[in-house]
């Protein structure tokens, strides 16, 4: 748990070497009076005592980055939230961003059954993050702030593990990738992939030529919404979208498509495990079905490694094929799927 990446930023545990990148913007008194314990004028020693690890049973905090520029900290020390960001970079959804994928961390551990925020009455880009992240308002205490040199009132937030699972059932987490819905500005890249030819060829789902826009309408019109008919995107640690995996039909199917520059890495496999493993348990489905070409031995012995097993042959024809060609079709039982983690 050394680093965490989103889209655009980077999380890791803090250095020595830390200090000058928080000093310069903790010395902006706008962004510590909102802070409990950061003082104000900055503390160069005060600093420097916040640029080493904590006890990991106390939680875990840490500096934000942009690229290499330092633009904040947060952490989530003894199961409360924290966070500050330079002022220049307010606004721009990096808090709401890095939280996110904070908190989901944080659920990692099992006998996390809530995490808790207070906010200093006023202010307002806070309560909108929390109100975001799905936090809820529990009541309102007396907050010390060390920068305004007194106490004052704050609301007091909480996020139940039952909450968020109930508004992050697909954020799932792998070795080296995530699953989530599609973003927003998605298109493009999920254009570069379906386009290609060896894509095009397997799936009968994605037009070719693709343009953009067919990109787009493909993304939207399989967005999750909690229910089985869906894709959702396949991305590495640093935000890069390589791929999708998908339920949907009756009988109830599982597809999934790689960039071939992905092909050979075992990312396909890594992704269904945790993509099935999720579907399985929340959807309270008792087996699955798939298919993959007669002429995609790849594809073939992802699904057998994942436990499915043969179950017949039909003649299919995705939209690259001028004629129809052997699709084999495999079954996939919760109980035997289970037995073999």
């Amino acid at each position: 748990m050394d680093e965490i990446r989103t889209k655009r930023l980077r999380w890791r545990l803090p250095v020595a070497s830390d200090v000058d990148g928080y000093m310069a913007f903790v010395s902006d008194y706008e962004v510590v009076k909102w802070t409990a314990s950061w003082p104000h004028p900055a503390d160069r020693d005060f600093v420097v005592s916040r640029c080493v690890p904590v006890d990991r049973e106390r939680g875990f905090a840490g500096p934000v980055f942009l690229g290499d520029v330092q633009i904040g900290g947060i952490g989530i020390m003894g199961g409360e939230l924290g966070y500050f960001f330079a002022r220049e970079h307010w606004g721009k959804g990096y808090a709401t961003e890095m939280a996110a994928a904070i908190i989901t961390r944080a659920f990692k551990n099992p006998d996390l059954g809530e995490i808790t925020a207070s906010v200093i009455l006023g202010n307002g880009g806070s309560v909108a993050v929390l109100k975001k992240l799905g936090f809820q308002q529990t009541g309102m205490s007396r907050c010390p702030c060390i920068a305004q040199g007194g106490e004052y009132d704050a609301l007091d937030y909480i996020l139940t593990r039952e909450r968020w699972l109930a508004q992050n059932p697909l954020l799932i987490e792998t070795d080296r990738l995530l699953i989530n819905a599609f973003a927003p500005g998605d298109a493009g890249a999920f254009r570069a992939i379906g386009a290609r030819k060896e894509v095009a060829r397997m799936m009968q789902s994605i037009p070719h030529p693709l343009s953009l826009q067919q990109a787009q309408d493909w993304i939207i019109e399989r967005e999750y919404t909690g229910k089985i008919g869906f894709f959702a995107g396949v991305y590495l640690r640093d935000g890069t979208l390589i791929g999708a995996v998908g339920l949907g039909g009756e009988p109830v199917s599982t597809a999934y498509f790689f960039h071939p520059n992905q092909w050979g890495h075992g990312y396909a496999t890594e992704a269904m495990d945790g993509f099935l493993t999720q579907m399985f348990a929340q959807f309270d489905l008792p087996e699955l079905t798939a298919g993959a070409m007669v002429d995609n031995p790849a594809s073939q012995q992802v699904l057998t490694k994942l436990g499915f097993v043969e179950i017949g042959r039909k003649m299919h024809q995705p939209s690259l094929r001028l004629e129809p060609d052997p699709l084999i079709l495999y079954r996939l039982k919760r109980t035997e799927f289970k037995a073999s983690r």
